[in-house]
């Protein structure tokens, strides 16, 4: 990491330190399956913060058909927190199966450029303050909904050679019914882009610092992606239902 860069997350980390501790996020582990019309998978999704206070997620998913794995998926970003924003530092994401693709991203704050690759093709895309990648952001949701921010949700993320705004919408509170039991929480939607034709709706859980309950994707083929959470750990602590 740069010096610079370096210096000003320590800054950061001093002068707003009582802030920021509200903002820790914890680690955590959590399994999930997911289905695509009839396909089974089962994914996990962890949080681990590394030396030097860099916050690695990483996202993996296997794909199974008839007893066999038929794809595999993993996504990794690393970053840094401070008490106004995530600082994305690198991501990779893998694909492996009966289908390849390899992406990566790696930022340069100080020099003010992200390379940007997919496959055998790459780019460097000029950095704006807050642009970040596809699984950085999701994080950074999770953040803005826990300091109580449910209006104007967009995020700048890097899409190969472009930069494109994911923006969400708050549909409301609901008790959702789970395979570990009821969990209080918020739903939200991602609002279509013109080149989206799919529509997705996510559940985070209110109780548990919005980890993650349920993604449900359905596009105009008639494709229809669901994700949910089978058990989790945050903070060391298992994710348990409200009581009855």
């Amino acid at each position: 990491m740069k010096p610079f860069l370096k210096a000003a997350i320590v800054f950061y980390l001093v002068i707003y330190e009582s802030f920021a501790a509200a903002q820790h996020a914890a680690e955590f582990t959590a399994n999930y399956r997911a289905s695509a019309n009839g396909l089974g998978a089962s994914a996990l999704r962890k949080l681990e913060i590394l030396d030097g206070g860099l916050y690695q997620l990483s996202n993996s998913l296997e794909a199974m058909f008839a007893g066999q794995v038929i794809a595999r998926l993993s996504q990794t970003s690393e970053f840094y927190l401070n008490s106004h924003q995530l600082i994305p530092q690198s991501y990779d994401y893998l694909l492996s199966g009966i289908s390849t693709r390899t992406t990566a991203i790696s930022y340069d704050w100080d020099a003010g450029i992200a390379a940007s690759s997919n496959n055998d093709e790459s780019w460097s895309i000029k950095l704006v303050s807050g642009v970040m990648d596809d699984l950085s952001h999701q994080f950074a949701l999770r953040l803005r909904i826990q300091r109580g921010e449910t209006e104007n949700l967009e995020f700048e993320l890097i899409d190969e050679d472009e930069i494109e705004v994911n923006r969400y919408r708050l549909l409301g509170k609901e008790i959702l019914n789970t395979t570990l039991g009821r969990l209080n929480s918020t739903q939200f939607e991602l609002l279509q882009t013109e080149s989206s034709q799919r529509t997705t709706k996510i559940w985070l859980a209110d109780d548990w610092q919005y980890l993650l309950i349920k993604i449900e994707q359905e596009d105009q083929s008639g494709l229809h992606i669901k994700l949910e959470l089978e058990n989790a750990t945050v903070a060391g602590q298992k994710v348990a239902p409200l009581a009855n």
